[in-house]
């Protein structure tokens, strides 16, 4: 082989590394390119999971809340209840004082109209004692409707928080098979890189050679 053609052989050897170079600098600026892109997609991810943790915690602070306000309606509804026992016992007393009062009413026919008089007095506040009674009651029924609303439309939101979550999942799943294959890919880059900066310095061996073995190279 003349000096031309080992010249023209090294020359075609340098345009293929040239191009192996260029295409080895372009892959590895995609593929840089493609891991930044996965990089802030998983930061949006994380910030995305961090806004649901908080939205979880308000969740569950509205709910200890709301199991706080239950307790205290159910220690008001035992109050009332101790109350309505009370009333009861009182108008148990009542109805014995009747029964003794008409006992004395039979036999004491002249302080009649004054027996008369207490009795009516004792009806008027046995009247406002249940209107009393029936005031209550309706408060208690407005309350608990009220609450059964707010046990409604919790339960809705929880379970829109629960679909949330779950669909957060399947795209962390979809983002980690996606960074494997990225990674797979940039190992086969890191293979190819390798085999072409071995092949370089086979052709940077070979012309070191050349030049050792030619102290005068055509010029």
């Amino acid at each position: 082989m003349t000096n031309s053609q080992r010249l023209d052989h090294v020359e075609d050897e340098l345009e293929t590394v040239k191009r192996l170079l260029v295409s080895t600098a372009s892959y590895a600026e995609s593929s840089s390119r493609r891991l930044d892109e996965l990089t802030i997609k998983q930061d949006r991810t994380q910030f995305h999971l961090d806004e649901l943790t908080i939205k979880q915690d308000r969740t569950q602070s509205y709910l200890d809340e709301l199991t706080i306000k239950q307790d205290r309606t159910q220690s008001h509804l035992d109050e009332l209840s101790i109350k309505q026992d009370r009333t009861q016992s009182h108008l148990d007393e009542l109805t014995i004082k009747q029964d003794r009062t008409q006992f004395h009413l039979d036999e004491l026919t002249i302080k009649q109209d004054r027996t008369q008089s207490n009795l009516d007095q004792l009806g008027v506040r046995v009247d406002q004692i249940g209107g009393k009674v029936d005031q209550v009651s309706d408060k208690v029924d407005s309350f608990i409707t009220h609450t059964q609303r707010l046990f409604t439309k919790t339960g809705s939101e929880i379970e829109e928080t629960k679909a949330r979550t779950e669909r957060l999942e399947a795209l962390m799943l979809k983002l980690d098979r996606n960074y494997e294959e990225q990674k797979s890919q940039f190992q086969e880059f890191k293979l190819t890189t390798g085999a072409a900066l071995e092949r370089i310095d086979r052709v940077l061996d070979y012309l070191l050679r050349q030049q050792g073995g030619n102290p005068n190279p055509p010029s």
